[in-house]
């Protein structure tokens, strides 16, 4: 392969000056920056007193402000220099101060990084102004040992150019955040002037007002993003921080981005990108998506005696005979007779278990609303082996699976739930998808890997030797419908991409998974005869309160000194940290490479340019993820063989993912958690049936 050269969307500078003299009090005062008590330097304590907040003009010399010199670089004397958090504050206001200057207007994100909105006269419309967002986040010394200019690329965003007054139609929860006189605000930040004049305020355009106003996402989901954002991020670079003004107040080292140190950067083994296919002689092939049919899968059932049953409107019998058509690979010839389609793909094709239907518990229902209670009372005076047999439900829905209305919605969770009870897993297949040009050539093998996951067969696995590790994933989904966060986990004894157990829960019931860990370790120590570490793929950042049921179980169980180790895995791509290949006409980094850009975090490219030959055929070019990992035991966090290896897992896990044939970002210890706790408020019971613990029938 060639050899990288990575670029980071970073710019080091060096400090303007060797120290400053900073101005504190502890008075709030329009202008000033608040500072928490933990940065501030000692006298300021002793001098006003202990507060929660103190206050600085940073160099503006003030009366009755308490003067401090100290160093800005760091150095071995904690009182001889300023707390980096306080510089890192000064060097922000200057950058913000310098785009005000511009007449740009600024904001401030969630994590307090500068936000520059610039106007972009093409994309915007009569309905709205559209603007270029990007961030600025001042660092230092995370990734060199200099200050650091992080900048990225948020969003194409829009304000509407109709003001309040002229949206007396619209309820204020549809909007969040508002213009006005060139400032953001929220609802409940809006100050007194603005409520006397909307016509004055404008809002940005949310979710709810794009779907108010019918506004189209122009954002497309498969484009090569670093493609389009590179020369994105170095024009910006070029117009706003090229120039002698701003190398007045910032002195940059250069403005070209960083190229990445040799010693950051790590790449998961080569086998780690080759999946293993085929019955008798292993395929090593780089993507399920051709190969599947062609090789077939890794592994059968163990049970293949699998019968098909399929559940449909009794309008539409035309898809359901469809359907059975593409399965068994027939066509029907003009005179009626059915004949063997040369060009068609059966289900045996790709999965190598014949599509066996059985037509006498097939169930065509009468309500379209209400499918549930007939398929309820059918199977309850109807007896299926499903001890003999593994069933697999179709289900035609007669809607899409992004339907917007909350009744129709539903019913897909009341008939996956109803075919759980009766030990059946099903697979729900939109209608129309079955006459679209798209269904033979896309959703046919996705469909196939995921019928033959919910049977207990392998599509495909890596070529990696296979580990007994205890891993537990947890995914979240919070229900805006229901407003709960539901939280649902996976558990794994190794990395073979099979799951032992899948349960959901209410966000508040944390005690339950630790219940939960304590069994799964039972039955590890069980099995493998001990246990090294306990490893736990979280949806964030895991809190003392969360890990402590968790440590106290271990000590139950007389395991109170083996580590655990979290590793938040986001579930959004890096919306701020990327890095391109320069060397590569793609500018994508090679799948599986990791990069550290903090303690203990990392980035990881997860796509499917896997080598020089395979360039030319990258079809995603996902965003990478953000790691960060914990360990109740901190000294491990500096095994980097250690910490490699479980980068090297999470790699794994995501090339697992059974509903798709196309590559994925987030490993499947996350993501299949997410998706059972996306579908769990819906279900009737509170309990997932021990049938659907063990199924995944959520693929």
């Amino acid at each position: 392969m060639t050899t990288q050269n990575l670029s980071l969307n970073l710019l080091t500078f060096d400090h303007p000056s060797e120290q400053y003299t900073f101005y504190f009090t502890d008075k709030e005062q329009v202008g000033l920056c608040r500072v928490h008590n933990s940065l501030v330097p000692i006298e300021v304590t002793e001098y006003f007193g202990e507060k929660e907040f103190y206050y600085t003009s940073f160099l503006e010399k003030k009366e009755d402000f308490l003067p401090i010199t100290r160093k800005a670089r760091n150095d071995e004397s904690e009182n001889s220099t300023f707390n980096p958090s306080i510089v890192k504050y000064y060097y922000s206001y200057l950058i913000r101060q310098y785009f005000i200057s511009k007449g740009l207007l600024i904001n401030n994100n969630f994590i307090k990084d500068i936000e520059i909105w610039i106007h972009d006269e093409r994309e915007s419309t009569p309905q709205y102004n559209a603007y270029r967002v990007f961030g600025v986040r001042v660092q230092i010394a995370r990734i060199t040992e200099k200050p650091e200019l992080l900048i990225y690329y948020n969003s194409l965003s829009k304000i509407l150019k109709s003001n309040l007054s002229e949206l007396w139609d619209i309820e204020q929860d549809t909007y969040s955040n508002l213009l006005y006189e060139s400032k953001f605000y929220n609802n409940d930040s809006l100050p007194e002037a603005a409520k006397y004049n909307h016509d004055k305020v404008y809002p940005v355009v949310n979710k709810a007002l794009e779907k108010h106003f019918k506004i189209k996402n122009s954002n497309n989901p498969f484009s090569n993003k670093y493609k389009e954002l590179y020369p994105v991020l170095n024009n910006f670079v070029f117009d706003y921080f090229d120039n002698r003004e701003f190398k007045e107040l910032i002195n940059l080292s250069s403005t070209d981005f960083l190229t990445v140190p040799d010693d950051i950067i790590s790449n998961t083994p080569s086998v780690c990108n080759s999946i293993q296919l085929g019955l008798k002689e292993k395929v090593k092939v780089f993507t399920p998506k051709e190969n599947l049919k062609t090789y077939g899968p890794y592994k059968l059932p163990d049970n293949t005696k699998v019968k098909f049953i399929v559940i449909y409107h009794k309008d539409d019998s035309d898809y359901a005979n469809k359907l059975y058509m593409y399965m068994k690979k027939l066509y029907k010839k003009p005179d009626g007779k059915m004949m063997t389609d040369l060009y068609g793909t059966s289900l045996y094709d790709y999965i190598r278990i014949g599509f066996e239907l059985d037509k006498k518990h097939s169930i065509a229902f009468d309500d379209l609303m209400n499918p549930h209670e007939a398929i309820h009372d059918f199977l309850d005076n109807n007896e299926i082996d499903t001890e003999k047999y593994q069933y697999v439900a179709i289900y035609l829905s007669p809607f899409n699976k992004d339907e917007t209305d909350t009744e129709k919605k539903r019913i897909y969770y009341s008939v996956k739930e109803t075919l759980l009870h009766h030990h059946i897993t099903s697979q729900v297949i939109y209608r129309e998808n079955i006459l679209d040009k798209k269904f033979k050539s896309y959703y046919y093998a996705n469909i196939a890997a995921a019928i033959l996951a919910k049977v207990g067969g392998t599509p495909w696995r890596l070529d990696t030797t296979i580990k007994d590790e205890l891993i537990v994933g947890v995914g979240a989904f919070k229900s805006e419908e229901f407003d709960v966060q539901y939280v649902g986990s996976a558990f794994s004894f190794s990395n073979n991409g099979q799951f032992t157990e899948f349960t959901c829960s209410a966000k508040s019931e944390s005690y339950l998974l630790a219940a939960k860990i304590k069994v799964s370790i039972e039955e590890f120590i069980q099995k493998n005869k001990g246990i090294n570490r306990l490893i736990i793929h979280f949806y964030k950042e895991m809190s003392k309160d969360e890990i402590a049921p968790i440590k106290k179980a271990l000590f139950q169980l007389g395991c109170e000194n083996i580590p655990i180790f979290i590793i938040n895995i986001n579930k959004s791509f890096s919306n701020d940290y990327i890095a391109f290949d320069t060397n590569s006409e793609e500018l994508i980094p090679y799948s599986g490479t990791s990069i550290k850009i903090g303690r203990n975090e990392y980035l990881l490219f997860n796509n499917t340019r896997y080598t020089d030959e395979e360039e030319e055929n990258v079809e995603s070019y996902h965003r990478p993820i953000k790691l960060r990992f914990q360990c109740t035991k901190r000294e491990l966090l500096d095994d980097k063989e250690a910490i490699q290896e479980m980068i090297d897992q999470i790699y794994q896990f995501s090339r697992m993912y059974w509903k798709s044939v196309k590559q994925q970002c987030l490993p499947v210890t996350v993501k299949y958690p997410e998706m059972v706790a996306k579908m769990y408020p819906y279900f009737e019971n509170e309990d997932i049936s021990e049938f659907g613990k063990t199924n995944m029938w959520f693929l």
